[in-house]
């Protein structure tokens, strides 16, 4: 009775921070007789102390925005002189979406404790709480992040995750647990909220979770638009009624493995297929080996054998000497019986010592694309030359391409469940890339995907040199599509 009387005595907003420090979330997840579930379960964990870092989302209209608003208003108001942030691939749309968002929320519970400084770009409340916005933009003068090193945080929060680089991600989780935690008892909290994404969320977060891999201190939560008994009225007709297959995949049913980028060139059913394609009789064909070297504590090393373009056995090496790649490409062209003229090894760095060891062929990257002429229409007998090629590796890649859409590559090596999510995640990533000013055509770089995966596409690089023994030619012209 005493503790009632206390709560009815209370401002409306000093009795929602009680509740909220309480873990009594009903004035945000319950309204008009209807309780969101999923966002209950989402305050639970941004104010538990266990998880530290916390992706939420996974399908539109989940509500992500009013969560993570709600969630550090309230920490902002518990917790004197605390730090936070909220971080967007581009400012702006923090202060044309998110900040409008937050407004709305404090209105909705009542507050107007703070201010917002539109000069420097942050809200600072009475009790010296404040919470930054910050630009994540992959910037080619910053790569390593270092204009978000120095500031310490109590926690902070990055709207949709999926368009943020790994390496912002991977900065701002060093940030967190800086300021004040240790006073207050608050647990450092990284909370991401996102739409489905093929790139670090997908081999961070979601995939280890469908597995049930993911480290105790990570945990994530998938929201769908149906969770939301709050949503606008007509969002979840729309989006059933939507064409797009991909965003209808993304969006409504929560898919991670379908994307929509315009700029992919293999749709995910055709990707999926390199692990099925038994139907490919390659029955008297030859043999041969393509192998991606790394250097020594870097990417990783693989060497893949093929029977015409099927691959039948893969090794991949973690660290690796290149005497250890030369064993194993000798150990190869002796049981599968490969000519060395059928060998081919990335000559970059120190892949040329196994090229020359080993008596092999090199693959230059950036070497200038063969001479090619293309059938494009495979009825018709019209033939033109092939697009203008930005390098030997952009062909190549091109020509792999068409190998996936046409099923004719079949990965048929034992895969592990991990290999084949690798596979599928770098084949995702075969996207078109800005031309340039000669008009050429692009792949999106290897330090793009790097940057979106957090990892180096090793299996790509390794797939598309099975093109080279394709292209390789004596007088320098070939027919694409009768090779």
């Amino acid at each position: 009775m005493q503790v009632a009387n206390i709560l009815e005595n209370l401002s409306p907003i000093e009795l929602r921070k009680e509740l909220f420090r309480r873990n009594e979330f009903s004035f945000v997840t319950v309204r008009d007789g209807k309780r969101h579930l999923k966002q209950e379960q989402a305050l639970f964990t941004l104010t538990n102390s266990v998880t530290e870092e916390f992706l939420y989302g996974g399908a539109a209209g989940g509500a992500k925005s009013w969560t993570g608003c709600t969630w550090l208003l309230f920490m902002c108001l518990l917790y004197p002189e605390t730090r936070w942030f909220i971080g967007r691939e581009e400012l702006k749309r923090i202060t044309e979406s998110t900040l409008i968002s937050f407004f709305k929320v404090a209105k909705a519970y009542g507050c107007n404790s703070f201010k917002y400084n539109g000069q420097k770009n942050f809200i600072q409340f009475t009790n010296g709480s404040r919470i930054d916005l910050l630009e994540l933009k992959y910037l080619p003068r910053d790569p390593m992040y270092e204009r978000l090193g120095s500031t310490e945080y109590t926690g902070g929060w990055i709207e949709e995750g999926g368009e943020i680089d790994f390496g912002a991600y991977d900065t701002l989780r060093t940030r967190i647990g800086r300021h004040y935690n240790d006073l207050y008892g608050i647990t450092a909290k990284l909370f991401i909220t996102c739409n489905p994404k093929k790139n670090w969320l997908y081999s961070q977060f979601y995939k280890p979770a469908l597995q049930g891999k993911l480290p105790r201190m990570m945990k994530f939560l998938q929201a769908f638009v149906q969770d939301n008994p709050f949503r606008e009225k007509g969002y979840l007709e729309r989006l059933q009624r939507t064409k797009d297959k991909a965003k209808k995949e993304r969006l409504l049913k929560g898919n991670w493995d379908y994307d929509d980028s315009p700029d992919a060139l293999c749709s995910f059913d055709d990707i999926e297929a390199v692990f099925q394609n038994d139907h490919l009789d390659n029955e008297g064909k030859d043999h041969y080996l393509t192998c991606d070297v790394a250097r020594l504590g870097s990417d990783k090393a693989r060497i893949a054998v093929w029977k015409d373009w099927t691959v039948v056995a893969t090794k991949s090496f973690d660290l690796s000497l290149t005497t250890d790649i030369q064993i194993q490409i000798n150990s190869y062209r002796k049981q599968f019986q490969i000519p060395k003229k059928n060998c081919v090894a990335d000559q970059d760095g120190v892949g040329g010592g196994v090229v020359d060891n080993c008596g092999i062929e090199g693959f230059v990257n950036n070497a200038k694309p063969v001479k090619v002429k293309m059938n494009t229409n495979r009825k018709s007998k019209g033939i033109k030359e092939e697009p203008n090629y930005a390098n030997y590796q952009v062909q190549c890649g091109y020509f792999l391409v068409d190998k996936i859409n046409s099923h004719q590559l079949w990965l048929k090596s034992p895969f592990t469940e991990e290999e084949k999510q690798e596979i599928r995640e770098e084949l995702s990533e075969l996207k078109s890339w800005k031309t340039d000013d000669d008009r050429k055509v692009h792949l999106k770089p290897k330090k793009e995907i790097k940057k979106d995966l957090g990892r180096s596409p090793d299996w790509r690089d390794l797939l598309l040199m099975r093109a080279h023994f394709d292209l390789r030619i004596k007088r320098g012209i070939a027919s694409w599509g009768s090779l």
